[in-house]
């Protein structure tokens, strides 16, 4: 979704006028999607929205894990800027696939809409499962973070998925995405050489959980 672009917004008081929250919370614990659907807006995507933490981008956040082997689809963002509209987010090392939510995408089941289209965009399946919204993810302590508010979602699928568009790297190790255990990953966030996404850490612990009782 680049810059000039209309995509769905909700006010920040309005969207934690009941529960504030840091971090991840379970769709169980609090369901924003209701206030998502109910109390939104579309803005211009602008240099001045990137900076107005007032208003919170609704961003789809999807982990495809595989059930039966229990690992997780991960990969690396691209570092050209030609090839990537968030500046701040590339190089990093992710596990979620996702996006703004824009006017096209509008309409009562606008949350899965999203979620299947960037799916569809961003990965290469011969499948597209339903993805199931799992929780919420809000991180104030930078500036990426206090402007965008995170619908986690999980894939489930036991098929090969490879990378779509070119917002994932090419050319090395994480070059079409792989799909990783429990214990690769958490090598993987350990090691200083890796740039992890902020969303990524959050939300992993909730991820591995799910992962374990599986």
């Amino acid at each position: 979704m680049g810059m000039g672009d209309e995509i769905l917004v909700v006010e920040r008081d309005i969207l934690f006028k009941d529960f504030y929250f840091s971090g991840f919370v379970t769709k169980e614990q609090m369901n924003y999607i209701p206030i998502i659907l109910g109390k939104n807006e579309f803005q211009v995507r602008t240099p001045e929205l990137e900076a107005n933490p007032a208003y919170q981008q609704i961003i789809s956040y999807i982990w495809i894990i595989n059930p039966k082997t229990k690992q997780v689809f991960a990969y690396k963002r691209a570092g050209k800027k030609e090839h990537y509209n968030e500046g701040r987010l590339m190089n990093k090392v992710s596990c979620g696939v996702g996006g703004h939510i824009d006017k096209e995408d509008a309409g009562w089941e606008v949350i899965e809409k999203v979620m299947m289209r960037e799916l569809k965009e961003e990965v290469k399946m011969n499948h597209y499962p339903n993805p199931k919204v799992v929780g919420f993810i809000n991180d104030d302590s930078n500036p990426v973070g206090e402007v965008h508010f995170g619908v986690v979602a999980i894939v489930e699928t036991t098929e090969p998925v490879e990378k779509g568009d070119n917002e994932m790297v090419s050319g090395n190790f994480y070059s079409t995405g792989h799909l990783y255990t429990i214990g690769e990953l958490e090598r993987m966030f350990n090691d200083t050489n890796n740039e992890v996404e902020g969303w990524t850490r959050i939300s992993w612990p909730f991820i591995k959980d799910y992962l374990s009782k599986l």
